[in-house]
């Protein structure tokens, strides 16, 4: 199981590729994660569709292309 770090009354997804924060009294974001983890998915990237895992979003490969246009 993914570990589970507290940050003040909330921590992160149990899926481990997600990045999304939930409080401490939930374990995952969504029904996709909590899915994916059950089913035990490999995946590069969550897609839950929250914006901390939209996407492409903060990923510097796609950062870098972008500002070289």
């Amino acid at each position: 199981m993914a570990e589970i770090t507290d940050i003040g009354g909330q921590h992160k997804c149990a899926h481990e590729q997600c990045r999304c924060e939930v409080s401490t009294l939930e374990t995952y974001c969504s029904d996709y994660c909590s899915d994916a983890e059950d089913q035990q998915e490999v995946e590069w990237q969550c897609d839950c569709k929250h914006a901390p895992c939209a996407v492409n979003e903060g990923d510097p490969l796609v950062t870098s292309l972008d500002q070289q246009e």
